[in-house]
């Protein structure tokens, strides 16, 4: 009798086993059920906006939009058509890409007549970039460069997010033309004894005109280098001028010189006024005998 009521007693818990879960776990589990639903919302608006703010997402290269601004070169030297008078010329210029349909500056080049190769530099996608460099000691003549800029810009539509290029061009031709540079090599600063002195000189390009002016006097155009003759006695000064292919004229340095061609001194004077006497006297005393003598034959 025992052993039975013992089994009853164990057979009378099992229908409690059975039974669902309490109420305040079955609360909990609605409770995660809801929350897990708008947390999967949230996410879902989130990965929305990520998408459409995320420009390796759902990307698209396509043409620059209608009315869409390019960057900006403002190139501040050289100035396009100018003539400089000096070899020494910068190459200045700015890109900017504030207040344009672009959102930086990818890249910037430029390709100058006196280069050989194109000098590419990149301004780590900033949106302004500035450029300096001076070039020395450039030979006379027409010159250009060319500045070629790239940047690009993007735009978001839904999950798909846009992106564009644009590039700007700005040319500029100019001229070097410096004045000649004309250096005297004679007369020196001295004096000469004779009236006849070299005026030699150099020029430092090639020009189209040389003259020179010899103590304030007109003007002589020459060739080249020649000689200053039947310069009288005393003193003088002489400058050499010369005009480039441009209409560049330069003038030398005034050279100052003398002249003092020395007088025939009174003895040599006298030994050729002696001479003159003997020959004279020598011719008449022929003459005279060769008419004597003629006579006697007669």
């Amino acid at each position: 009798m025992s052993r039975n009521l013992y089994k009853k007693v164990f057979i009378a818990k099992k229908p409690y086993i059975k039974q669902g879960l309490p109420v305040e776990k079955k609360t909990l589990l609605t409770a995660a059920f809801i929350l897990a639903l708008f947390l999967m919302a949230m996410t879902e608006g989130c990965f929305v906006q990520f998408a459409q703010a995320n420009p390796y997402l759902y990307h698209e290269a396509v043409a620059p939009p209608e009315g869409a601004t390019p960057l900006v070169i403002s190139v501040l030297s050289p100035k396009n058509n100018a003539v400089y008078r000096v070899n020494d010329v910068a190459l200045t210029f700015n890109v900017n890409a504030q207040g344009t349909s672009l959102d930086s500056i990818y890249g910037i080049s430029f390709k100058a007549s006196w280069i050989k190769d194109n000098v590419t530099v990149y301004p780590d996608f900033s949106k302004f970039w500035s450029y300096n460099e001076t070039f020395w000691d450039m030979p006379d003549g027409e010159y250009s460069v060319v500045i070629t800029a790239w940047g690009g810009g993007h735009y978001a539509r839904g999950l798909t997010y846009y992106s564009f290029h644009m590039t700007t061009i700005s040319v500029v031709n100019f001229t070097i033309a410096s004045p000649p540079e004309v250096s005297i090599l004679s007369p020196l600063n001295k004096t000469y004894d004779s009236s006849d002195v070299a005026l030699n000189f150099t020029v430092n390009e090639a020009v189209s005109q040389i003259s020179y002016v010899l103590d304030g006097q007109e003007n002589m155009t020459v060739n080249g280098n020649t000689t200053l003759t039947e310069l009288p006695n005393g003193d003088h000064n002489v400058t050499v001028y010369a005009t480039d292919e441009f209409g560049n004229t330069s003038a030398s340095e005034m050279i100052y010189f003398s002249v003092e061609v020395p007088e025939p001194s009174p003895t040599a004077t006298l030994v050729v006024a002696s001479a003159l006497s003997i020959a004279v006297i020598s011719i008449g005393s022929v003459l005279y005998f060769g008419k004597v003598r003629k006579r006697r034959l007669e």
